[in-house]
């Protein structure tokens, strides 16, 4: 596999969890994106903050 075949086939995994995670978002209200149902604390928007973070600073890190 060549990196350019490598860096297509990560941006499509990343392609796939967005959509997955604006599907999680779908029709709920702010309140309801941040209601905390596990034990762990975590929400849909602190996943959307997460997947942020990765996207923004994680990616380019390890791209470069």
């Amino acid at each position: 596999m060549t990196p350019a075949d490598e860096r297509a086939e990560i941006e499509s995994f990343v392609d796939d969890n967005r959509s997955e995670v604006i599907g999680l978002l779908a029709g709920l209200t702010d309140e309801q994106a941040r209601r905390r149902l596990v034990p762990s604390m975590t929400s849909i928007a602190a996943i959307v903050k997460h997947c942020t973070f990765v996207e923004g600073v994680w990616f380019p890190v390890a791209f470069d």
